[in-house]
């Protein structure tokens, strides 16, 4: 489901509080409509007021902390793991002959994930994106390392491997990935989902279930759970503060868990720049310095000169030359053949999913404190802005938060309705 137009995106608020501080960019004849900055310097100064607006709003909680920042987690298991040893593997693929005798149709492993455990690659993983029966052959975009990032080692002959349907730790079905915005506050019991029929299970310390594990590691259904934070794989960067749900026993069918928790801030992101070079397939930006494939599953939008409003998801990433790649520009409205951008058209990048945490109900409050970040951070002199968001949006704002709450019924308000209990007769 999309969003509503009038969300206020990252880019946006980048683009209003480069406004403020008078560093917007207007294209290179300077005629344009406001847009973010691309010089680098000034996108990141813009960046940070941003995010550090959101981090002020976000300490600047009523008593009782923010109602919106109480979320529900909900976890799915799987009892599912396809293990065997590589035929032989490349960037993008892994071959294993015996995978045809029981996977025998084509597309049977489509959108499970492969994760490599030994040998050649190891700790690398993927989402496959496709799987031909004929020769055991998953298809994948790219291998990305243990957390996620781009770069992961590809898989050779003799690698083994375990495939999950469903995201999991390294490929161990006891161990799942919690959503980046999951800071390790867990405000109340874990459950099955309604109408299971199974046993209560429990939050424990997650030195009680490594205990277990290393008597036996036993499956059936889960009746103990733990939160620890994702832990290091040797040669690999670490994740960004990200936590795992472990449990025991393992998993011996598709469950879902859920648990209520405190979202937390996961910091927004945004790159601009003026194309050295664009084509049907790619635009290219010569001063970009990431490396490769950090940009892959990213959005690049036109924003002004030619192919304005065209964009794409980024397929590929060359960092030596700056080359973005993408299968085909899109038209606004998503549908094939939007403008292919050329040298000097203006790009964004963002992430897909690139929004503040808080919702469109808090657009406005999160707006103040840009302009505010903008008086305390960029300029000057003293505008009145902060004093603005003290005195008039954080009000507001905790008494839009306060309205979320259910509302009690009083005694002559509450609706009668007879209601029935099933009796058992011994």
């Amino acid at each position: 489901m999309s969003e509503p137009t009038s969300m206020l995106t990252f880019a946006e608020l980048v683009k209003r509080t480069a406004v403020e501080a008078g560093i917007a960019y207007y294209g290179p004849a300077g005629t344009s409509n406001p847009l973010p900055p691309i010089d680098a310097h000034d996108l990141q100064l813009c960046k940070d007021a941003v995010n550090d607006a959101i981090r002020m709003f976000i300490s600047d909680a009523p008593a009782k902390g923010w109602r919106w920042m109480r979320r529900i987690m909900s976890v799915t298991l799987t009892g599912t793991r396809i293990t065997g040893t590589a035929d032989a593997g490349t960037g993008a693929t892994l071959i294993d002959a015996a995978l045809k005798t029981v996977y025998d149709a084509d597309d049977d492993l489509n959108g499970y994930y492969c994760y490599i455990l030994t040998g050649t690659g190891a700790g690398s993983y993927a989402k496959i994106t496709d799987y031909t029966a004929s020769t055991g052959t998953v298809e994948v975009a790219d291998w990305l390392d243990a957390y996620g990032n781009a770069g992961g080692t590809d898989p050779t002959t003799n690698s083994t491997y375990a495939i999950t349907p469903v995201e999991t730790v390294g490929g161990d079905i006891s161990r799942y990935p919690l959503a980046e915005n999951f800071g390790g506050e867990v405000d109340g019991e874990i459950n099955y989902a309604a109408s299971t029929g199974h046993n209560v299970i429990q939050w424990v310390d997650e030195s009680t279930i490594r205990a277990r594990r290393a008597i036996t590691v036993n499956s059936g259904y889960p009746m103990f759970a733990a939160i620890r934070p994702l832990e290091f794989v040797g040669g690999y960067s670490g994740p960004k503060r990200r936590y795992e749900l472990i449990l025991d026993p393992q998993p011996v069918s598709d469950e879902v868990l859920t648990f209520p928790y405190t979202v937390y801030f996961d910091e927004l992101r945004l790159e601009t720049g003026l194309a050295t070079d664009g084509g049907t397939d790619n635009i290219t930006d010569s001063v970009r310095t990431e490396p490769d494939d950090y940009f892959i599953g990213w959005k690049v939008s036109i924003v002004d000169g030619t192919g304005k409003g065209s964009w794409a998801i980024v397929t590929d990433y060359t960092g030596s030359t700056g080359t973005i790649t993408v299968d085909d520009w899109l038209k606004p409205d998503g549908s094939a053949d939007g403008i292919d951008p050329v040298a000097d058209s203006v790009y964004n990048l963002t992430p897909v999913s690139n929004l503040h945490p808080a919702g469109i109900k808090f657009d406005q409050v999160i707006l103040s404190a840009c302009m505010a970040q903008v008086e305390l951070t960029i300029e000057d002199e003293p505008t009145g802005k902060y004093k603005i968001y003290k005195t008039v949006d954080l009000p507001n704002a905790i008494r839009i938060d306060t309205r979320t709450a259910p509302l009690k019924l009083s005694k002559t308000s509450r609706i009668q309705e007879r209601t029935w209990k099933d009796i058992t007769y011994n």
